[in-house]
């Protein structure tokens, strides 16, 4: 019984929030893919429909500016939880590890708070586009507007579990970068140029 127990104590959570964050960037990236394929398709019907057959469509233009919306905004949240974000690091990569990481803690909390935000009001602008028509689409702007809320709580939920790892790691490179960039860069340091 004891062992059971202690089994159960001894959940690596480190383990735990990464393969859930690993999971999440999965689910993340299928409606990522998918609006970029509908918005390519989109694309290219209305240049299709317009120069070649001189009869434009009037609503690929309005629809595949939402769905880039929707793409750009998600992807987002990829970025976050692979550390792709474009960073100025020669500064913090000078400093103690300890002072660093507190200093990545500080500008992660804000960015966090900044997400919380822009969710609370995205929230409030989505429920005043219900009452908006888009004008190409005849759809209530809502559901297009929605993008930013939704992706703020994607962004905020990588950004937790980054925050909850970055506690493990003991290199400031493993918490500013990606493992592809990391390696890239330990590959360019042992260059003799």
């Amino acid at each position: 019984m004891t062992d059971k127990s202690n089994a159960k104590n001894n959940i690596d959570y480190f383990k735990v929030i990464s393969k859930a964050g690993d999971l999440l960037e999965k689910i993340v990236s299928v409606p990522v893919f998918v609006f970029s394929i509908a918005m390519t398709v989109t694309v290219l019907l209305g240049v299709f429909f317009r120069y070649l057959l001189r009869t434009p469509l009037g609503w690929t233009e309005e629809l595949s500016r939402y769905l880039m919306i929707w793409m750009a905004l998600l992807s987002v949240a990829l970025c976050i939880w692979r550390h792709e974000h474009v960073g100025v690091t020669l500064f913090i990569k000078k400093i103690p590890i300890k002072i660093a990481k507190a200093i990545v803690l500080f500008s992660n909390i804000l960015v966090f708070y900044f997400l919380y935000v822009l969710t609370k009001y995205g929230f409030i602008m989505a429920d005043k586009g219900k009452y908006q028509i888009s004008s190409a689409l005849n759809t209530t702007m809502k559901w297009w507007l929605m993008a930013v809320p939704v992706s703020s709580i994607v962004c905020m939920v990588f950004l937790a579990c980054k925050m909850f790892l970055d506690i493990k790691r003991s290199n400031i490179e493993e918490i500013l970068m990606s493992e592809e960039v990391l390696d890239a860069v330990k590959r360019e340091e042992k260059l003799d140029i």
